[in-house]
């Protein structure tokens, strides 16, 4: 692995600098020797000439973009690498270029340009203060180092950026080699290939024993009853054990062609369950048509059910039923005062036709007749 540069590279002016400073040495050791004395009133303009270029020479140091050190990716796959900045960088132009030194590297993309590389994408997000660099179907050939910075320029200052390295590495991985699973329930795993390896059967294979390989068909599936793998053909397949045991625990093997990578799969236990004791009187025998428990309660529950909507209907009729006694008593009540008063009026009839008002007392059922003098 290259390893990121210290210093960049000064180029001519620090070159013209270190000649100048020689010459301004060389003269000064020459007066020493003719004069047997340094004359600094002579020298000093062209000391302070070479110190200003030296000081030009040397960048001025900011942090203003950082990002992650170092990158990996299988072939063919992709990454994102993002890139944060000062706030007072926000409205500047952001790039990625590659190369060793940042000042001589090649531009890849541009947040004012689009990438000419369809692969690549650089997207700006000022509000988070961070841009996002994505390379996608990678070659090993794209590996080395690259730098994300933010265009400020200036004669006295160098443009803020951050260096990382990228490797591009032939062979496969697992997104976690570590799988958690229940007795009798089920695990999967991702195994990560690199692009050379999309056309090559993969395989699942119990570690330490070669006799439990089982590998992919022609159209890149393989379906067991307790092992199923399934190939994208892109960059990754997908392996899930179904129905486990506590004897499939152990190490386990992801392979395509030559390239391996361990797995281990951990089962525990199911939990036990344990049953609710149903108590009953011994007078109760049980018998093969005993019904469970939980119907005996749905039957109480529709039985008492029953029972409450038959009492409330019998109060209610017993209610109805007494109204209409009330009333038929009432009717006959009324009919036998009728017949009374009829049979009243019929033996004052006499006096009737000469009173001229008559008053009738409804409560007391009586009849009082006024003459008319």
């Amino acid at each position: 692995m290259a390893k990121e540069p210290d210093v960049d590279d000064c180029g001519s002016d620090l070159t013209d600098s270190t000649l100048t400073f020689s010459k301004i040495t060389l003269g000064i050791g020459n007066l020493g020797q003719n004069r047997g004395q340094w004359a600094p009133h002579h020298t000093m303009p062209q000391l302070l000439t070479a110190v200003f270029l030296l000081l030009a020479c040397i960048p001025a140091a900011r942090s203003g973009v950082t990002t992650v050190s170092e990158l990996s990716a299988l072939e063919g796959r992709s990454i994102a690498a993002p890139c944060h900045y000062d706030p007072a960088l926000a409205a500047h132009v952001k790039y990625w270029c590659w190369g060793i030194f940042k000042d001589t590297c090649t531009m890849v993309a541009r947040t004012d340009t689009a990438p000419s590389d369809p692969r690549v994408s650089i997207v700006d997000d000022p509000a988070q203060q961070v841009f996002t660099v994505t390379m996608a179907d990678l070659t090993e050939d794209q590996a080395g180092w690259y730098h994300c910075g933010a265009e400020e320029g200036g004669i006295w200052s160098k443009d803020p950026s951050a260096a990382v390295y990228l490797s591009v590495v032939d062979g496969m991985s697992v997104e976690n080699n570590r799988l958690d699973g229940e007795e009798g329930g089920s695990v999967a795993v991702d195994c990560l290939y690199s692009k050379r390896y999309r056309d090559i059967k993969k395989s699942w294979c119990r570690s330490g024993d070669p006799g439990s390989c089982q590998y992919t068909g022609p159209e890149g599936r393989l379906d067991s009853p307790s092992v199923t793998i399934a190939d994208d053909r892109v960059g990754a397949f997908t392996v899930t054990l179904s129905k486990l045991r506590m004897a499939d625990a152990g190490w386990y093997w992801c392979g395509v062609g030559t390239q391996k990578t361990a797995v281990q799969v951990l089962v525990t236990p199911r939990p036990s369950t344990t049953a609710v004791p149903v108590t009953s009187t011994p007078a109760v025998a049980r018998s093969p048509e005993h019904i469970s428990l939980d119907s005996q309660l749905a039957h109480r529950h529709v039985l008492g059910a029953v029972v409450v909507f038959a009492s409330f209907t019998l109060i209610v009729g017993m209610v109805l039923l007494a109204r209409k006694i009330w009333q038929r008593h009432k009717r006959e009540q009324r009919r036998r005062q009728g017949e009374e008063l009829k049979a009243r009026l019929s033996l004052c009839h006499e006096d009737i036709d000469e009173a001229s008002i008559i008053f009738l007392n409804r409560d007391s059922q009586k009849m009082d007749i006024f003459d008319a003098e």
